[in-house]
């Protein structure tokens, strides 16, 4: 698909409409037509749990459920929304694929396992959605949180809010506890990474119940494949995004956002300081520091899509990650990464073809 300079609309749409078959329905149509499109907004809510200090049998237990490389990455800066929207526009929900002048890119498993140290083998996030009656759910979070939510002001819609989620975490541990204490409340510290982080929904402010169906017994969940849950999720929110079912953006939204960063420098905002990467670390790591995202005119969905219309082959990194010395939990052994197979998250169903990328 190419594309005109940011004061003129886009003049082409598919070459050959016979793959891309829904571009009637695709938010770039819209473009084509008007000469805009919305600004979509993007749903992120763990930011305040980053301020809380993590105790080091919880911090423990986080590792071994796989969740070490997010934590170690810190708190993400923020998301770029008109970037975000930029990218969307070249989203294809027929080929889960970029399409850009340089050819056709996406985000794979070994991207999530490179930038956030996100597992790419392992065992589906898939399980029972419900309960039969709401005091399931209470005695649930009883046996694995510790804590009975009030159902009045902590609950909302079949989920835990989030914010009553981090107030649990502001509340010490001592260093003698029983471990299933440790283990307890390391599980809050995982609902919120994936409801605020890794699997954000469009509500921004809560998380599902049925995930705790998932986070029973730790040595099942520290088999988890959360790089495929949150692959499985991005392509989802991007594919409704792209044919125009979306206002407002959930899933993982801020791994695209470094996906980009890291493979596109001429997308990257202005730092302040060198960007480097530290031995031993997940790539997300580096992205930590203080940007001059925001600073307007350049901040624009217009800057953006120029800046991906003008991109030529030498200014698209393929193999952003081949100089980095990458922790044990970052690299894919097994070459999962490859499999052209499907990535599952609960309902979420969608296909991964990593040689399109």
């Amino acid at each position: 698909m190419e594309t005109s300079s940011s004061s003129e609309q886009l003049l082409y749409g598919p070459e050959d409409p016979s793959l891309l078959n829904l571009q009637k329905h695709h938010i770039s149509h819209k473009l084509m037509k008007e000469g805009t499109t919305q600004v979509f907004k993007v749903r992120r809510t763990e930011s305040k749990t980053w301020d809380v200090e993590i105790h080091e049998n919880v911090r423990y237990w986080l590792d071994v459920f796989g969740f070490k490389g997010v934590i170690d990455c810190g708190k993400p800066m923020k998301v770029d929304n008109e970037l975000i929207t930029a990218l969307i526009e070249r989203w294809r929900p027929e080929t889960h694929t970029f399409h850009l002048p340089i050819g056709e890119t996406t985000i794979t498993l070994e991207d999530v396992q490179a930038i956030w140290g996100l597992r790419a083998d392992g065992r589906v996030f898939t399980g029972r959605d419900y309960h039969d009656n709401f005091s399931d759910w209470t005695s649930k979070c009883r046996d694995l949180l510790g804590w009975i939510p009030d159902t009045s002001t902590e609950t909302k819609q079949g989920g835990l809010l989030m914010t009553a989620l981090i107030n649990q975490t502001r509340m010490p541990l001592g260093d003698d506890l029983p471990m299933y204490v440790y283990i307890q409340r390391a599980r809050i510290h995982a609902l919120i990474l994936l409801g605020g982080l890794i699997l954000p929904d469009t509500t921004g402010c809560k998380v599902p119940f049925m995930w705790l169906n998932g986070l029973g017994d730790p040595e099942e969940v520290k088999n988890i494949s959360w790089g495929s849950a949150a692959l499985a999720y991005l392509y989802h929110y991007l594919c409704e995004a792209s044919m125009d079912k979306r206002k407002e953006l959930g899933g993982p939204m801020m791994l695209l956002q470094l996906w980009a960063w890291e493979r596109m420098p001429t997308l990257r905002p202005a730092f302040i300081g060198p960007v480097v990467h530290e031995p031993y670390t997940p790539c997300g790591a580096r992205w930590k520091g203080t940007t001059q995202i925001g600073n307007a005119p350049r901040h624009s969905v217009e800057h953006y899509r120029d800046q991906i219309s003008l991109i030529r082959p030498g200014q698209f990194i393929w193999t952003p990650y081949a100089h980095c010395i990458l922790p044990d939990y970052c690299n894919d052994v097994t070459g999962c990464s490859l499999c052209e197979t499907y990535l599952v998250c609960w309902a979420y169903v969608e296909a991964h073809e990593p040689g399109r990328g």
